[in-house]
């Protein structure tokens, strides 16, 4: 993944409970880190939502800008 594509949450994402706010929505990679640099390396940012970090297996492509 790379910045500025659009993701939503997967099944894994969907089913964990503090993601709760994220459900149905797409959002923009703002940041993208490296796993040994940050436990969450991918930051997103939704609107109405705000920002959060997130595992890759938490998000699902869903098209590039």
């Amino acid at each position: 993944m790379k910045v500025g594509d659009l993701v939503e949450l997967s099944a894994i994402g969907r089913n964990t409970m503090y993601l709760d706010g994220f459900r149905g929505r797409i959002g923009v990679v703002v940041e993208t880190h490296s796993k040994e640099e940050r436990f969450y390396p991918i930051r997103v940012s939704c609107i109405g939502v705000g920002g959060n970090n997130f595992f890759r297996s938490s998000l699902n492509f869903v098209s590039r800008v």
